[in-house]
C-alpha cells in the first residue's frame, strides 16, 4: 500500500491501531519475504561461500554431532536442546556448514517478516521499518556475529510468537503452539516465552489465563528437564558479573536501547556506544511512545511491561548496587539462563521495533508533505545506519575456511579406535589459526565428536571460574606436571585418556614435554595439530584385578557389559547411572565406578527426557491436527446485522 502525507485541507485519518487483531489471521506479503532474504544475504556474505564457519561459540563444520543433552547427559549443560538435534540432522543430509548458515539465513529471514507481521494494518513504509528495526538490529546482528544460534533462533521465533503469548487464553491451542516453537529453540527461547505469559497471567488472572500460562509451561519441558537433570548433577557456573551487560553512564544505557550492550566489546557490531549511537536510542523510544498510544490496549500495556521487564533484566548487571544481586542469583543454576542479561533486551526491542515505526507515522499526519515523508523514512534510516557495521560477514566475524587436512586425518584415527580424548590447549576459548587467529570456542569436542575432555572454564577471572567435567580437577593437576616437564601418560591412562590432541594454538609450546613422554606416542604430527596416543591405556572399562572389559551398545544412555568384578568405566561421573538395578558411584577422579555383577549399563533419567519428548511431540502433533473451527456463515432469517467490512 503506498503512502502520502494529507495535504492542507484533506482530512486526516487516524493511523489503525497496531497488534494483529488475530494472531493468526495476518501474513506478511511477498515483498516481506524477497527483502527479508536480501538482507540475511547482505548481513552473511562471505559466510554463504563454501567451507567451514568459526564463531566466537559456534563451529558450522562438515558434521555436527548429536548434543548429549539430548539424553539428559553432560557434563555441560544442554544449551543446544532440543534444536541442536535437528541441526544434527540436517548436517548429515547436506554438511554442518551448509545447516548452520541455513540456520542463520532462515532466523534472519523470520526475525525481519515477523517484525513486519506485528504492523500489518500500516502502509509499507512502517512495515519495512519495523522489519528493518527488529531483524537487523545490533542486538540481533552480534548474536549472529558470536554464533549464538540458539539464541538468534528464538529471536527469530518471538515476534511471531508474541501476540498470541500476551493474549494466552484467547486461544490456547496456538498459545501451546507457540510455547512449544519457542521452547523448540532452548533455555533462551523458553525462558522468553514463560516471562511474555507471566506478564499476561499477571495482568488477568483468570482461571482461562492459568490454564494457558500452565500449557505454555508444560511445553517447555524438552529443554527444562534435561537441563535440570544434568544441573542436578553437579558443576559450577560464573554469575551475570562475568557476562556483564556494557552500560557506562547516560550514553551506555541509551545505546542499550539501540541494541548494543554485549559483553564482549570486540563481538558487539558497532563497538562501544557512543553518543550518535545513545541519541538513536533516545529517539527510537521517543518514537516508540509516540506510536505505543495508537496499539491496541492488551498490546499497549502488557507489551510495555514485557519491554520494561526485558530492560530491566539487560541493565540489571550493569547497575550499581542491583548488579551485586544479579551476580548472586545467576551464579546459581537456576538462575544461571539470565546471567547474559542484554539478550533480554530482545524483548524491548520487540516491542520499540513496531511502535516506533508507527510512531514516526503518526507524527508524518502532522507535518508538511516532504517533511511527513522524511518521519516516516527516519526509524527506517536509523536501523540500516545501526546495522552498516554488521552487515557483510558481520563485520568480518563470519568468513569460511578451510580446516587443515590434518584435522580429518586424526578424526580418521580416533573414529578406528574410540576412547576418550584430551583436548588441548586446555583452553574453552583460543585465537585459533584456522579461523583466522579470531577467538572461537574450542571446536574439537564438536568436530571430533564422543567423549573429549575439554576445559569448561571461560577463564574471566578467579572469581568466575566455571567446571562441568568432573574429571577436569585430575586433568589440571596433570597438566601442571607436563608443563614442569615430568611425564603424565601414566596419570592419563588412570583416568581412561587414550588419546591427546594438541592444537597448534595460544599457548601450544607449553605442552613440549609431551613428545619427550615415553608413555607417549605421536600419530600425527602437522603444523596444525599433533595427535598422541597413551600407549598404557588399557580399555574404556578396567575391573579391579586390572581386566579389560569390552563395552558395546547403540546409543549412548544404553551400554553392553559383560559380568565382572567391580569396575571403572572412563567415562565422566553423572548421578542417574545403573549396572543392571544397582546405580553406579564415583570414582575420586570423577568416573564411574561400576559395582560387581552383571546386566546393562543404563542412564535412567534419559527415560524420562525420551517419555517427556515423546508426550511434547505428540501434544503437538495434535494441536496442530486441531485446527480451530471457521464460523458459519449467518442465515439470512437469523436477525443478526451483518459486521461491517474492517477498514484496510
Amino acid at each position: 500500500m503506498a503512502h502520502s502525507t494529507p495535504a492542507a485541507g484533506e482530512e486526516v485519518v487516524a493511523a489503525p491501531r497496531y497488534g494483529p487483531r488475530n494472531a493468526g489471521a495476518t501474513r506478511p506479503p511477498r515483498w516481506a519475504w524477497l527483502v527479508g532474504v536480501a538482507a540475511a544475504a547482505a548481513v552473511l556474505g562471505p559466510a554463504l561461500a563454501p567451507g567451514s564457519v568459526f564463531a566466537l561459540d559456534a563451529a558450522f563444520i562438515p558434521r555436527i554431532p548429536v548434543p548429549a543433552g539430548v539424553w539428559g547427559l553432560g557434563p555441560e549443560l544442554p544449551r543446544r536442546v532440543p534444536l541442536g538435534l535437528a541441526l544434527s540432522w540436517l548436517s548429515a543430509v547436506v554438511g554442518g556448514a551448509a545447516a548452520g548458515k541455513l540456520l542463520l539465513g532462515a532466523a534472519l529471514v523470520l526475525a525481519f517478516t515477523g517484525a513486519t507481521r506485528l504492523v500489518a494494518d500500516h502502509p509499507w513504509p512502517t512495515q519495512l521499518a519495523s522489519g528493518l528495526l527488529y531483524g537487523l538490529s545490533p542486538l540481533v546482528l552480534t548474536r549472529v556475529g558470536a554464533g549464538e544460534w540458539t539464541a538468534v533462533a528464538a529471536f527469530a521465533v518471538l515476534p511471531w510468537a508474541v501476540p498470541t503469548l500476551l493474549d494466552p487464553a484467547r486461544d490456547r491451542r496456538r498459545t501451546f503452539l507457540w510455547s512449544a516453537a519457542m521452547a523448540a529453540t532452548g533455555v533462551v527461547g523458553g525462558v522468553f516465552a514463560l516471562l511474555v505469559v507471566a506478564v499476561a497471567v499477571a495482568a488477568e488472572r483468570t482461571t482461562a489465563v492459568l490454564v494457558a500460562g500452565a500449557l505454555a509451561a508444560i511445553a517447555q519441558a524438552p529443554w527444562l528437564v534435561p537441563g535440570v537433570i544434568v544441573a542436578a548433577g553437579g558443576g559450577r557456573l560464573a554469575g551475570s558479573g562475568a557476562f556483564a551487560t556494557r552500560a557506562r553512564g547516560l550514553v551506555g544505557v541509551a545505546g542499550v536501547l539501540a541494541g548494543h550492550g554485549f559483553w564482549r566489546l570486540p563481538s558487539q557490531v558497532g563497538g562501544d556506544a557512543g553518543v550518535g549511537v545513545a541519541l538513536l536510542g533516545a529517539g527510537l523510544l521517543c518514537l516508540a511512545v509516540v506510536g505505543a498510544r495508537g496499539s491496541r490496549e492488551r498490546w499497549r500495556r502488557r507489551g510495555a511491561i514485557v519491554a520494561g521487564v526485558g530492560l530491566v533484566i539487560a541493565l540489571a548487571s550493569a547497575l550499581p548496587g542491583v548488579r551485586v544481586v544479579a551476580n548472586a542469583v545467576t551464579a546459581t543454576m537456576g538462575g544461571g539462563p539470565f546471567r547474559e542479561g542484554q539478550r533480554f533486551a530482545v524483548l524491548f526491542l520487540v516491542w520499540l521495533a513496531p511502535a516506533a515505526a508507527v510512531g514516526a507515522q503518526r507524527l508524518a499526519s502532522d507535518l508538511g508533505q516532504a517533511w511527513g515523508r522524511l518521519a516516516v523514512a527516519a526509524p527506517a534510516l536509523a536501523a540500516v545506519a545501526l546495522a552498516i557495521p554488521g552487515l557483510w560477514g558481520v563485520g568480518g566475524r563470519l568468513q569460511t575456511t578451510s580446516i587443515p587436512e590434518a584435522w580429518a586425518a586424526a578424526r580418521t584415527d580416533i573414529a578406528q579406535a574410540r576412547g576418550p580424548v584430551l583436548a588441548l590447549p586446555f583452553h574453552r576459548y583460543l585465537d585459533l589459526p584456522a579461523a583466522g587467529n579470531r577467538r572461537v570456542l574450542n571446536p574439537l569436542p564438536d568436530y571430533l565428536g564422543g567423549d573429549v575432555i575439554a576445559s569448561s572454564d571461560p577463564e574471566l577471572g578467579s572469581a568466575f571460574r566455571e567446571f562441568a567435567d568432573p574429571r577436569e580437577a585430575t586433568v589440571k593437576a596433570l597438566l601442571a606436571q607436563a608443563a614442569a616437564g615430568q611425564p603424565v601418560a601414566d596419570g592419563l591412562a588412570a583416568i581412561g585418556v587414550r588419546w591427546i590432541v594438541l592444537l597448534h594454538a595460544v599457548d601450544w609450546r607449553s605442552y613440549d614435554s609431551l613428545r619427550r613422554d615415553p608413555g607417549l606416542r605421536t600419530v600425527v604430527a602437522d603444523p596444525s595439530l599433533d595427535l598422541f596416543t597413551v600407549n598404557s591405556w588399557r580399555g574404556p572399562v578396567v575391573d579391579s584385578s586390572g581386566r579389560s572389559l569390552a563395552l558395546g551398545g547403540v546409543i549412548a544412555p544404553v551400554k553392553r557389559l559383560a559380568a565382572s568384578a567391580a569396575a571403572v568405566w572412563a567415562a565422566p561421573a553423572a548421578a542417574g547411572w545403573m549396572r543392571g538395578t544397582r546405580p553406579v558411584g564415583r570414582t575420586p577422579d570423577g568416573l564411574l565406578a561400576l559395582p560387581a555383577g552383571g546386566g546393562i549399563l543404563w542412564y535412567w533419567p534419559a527415560a524420562v527426557v525420551l517419555l517427556v519428548d515423546v508426550a511434547t511431540g505428540l501434544a503437538v502433533a495434535t494441536a496442530v491436527a486441531r485446527r480451530a473451527p471457521r464460523e458459519r456463515p449467518r442465515s439470512r432469517g437469523s436477525g443478526r446485522r451483518p459486521r461491517p467490512p474492517r477498514r484496510p
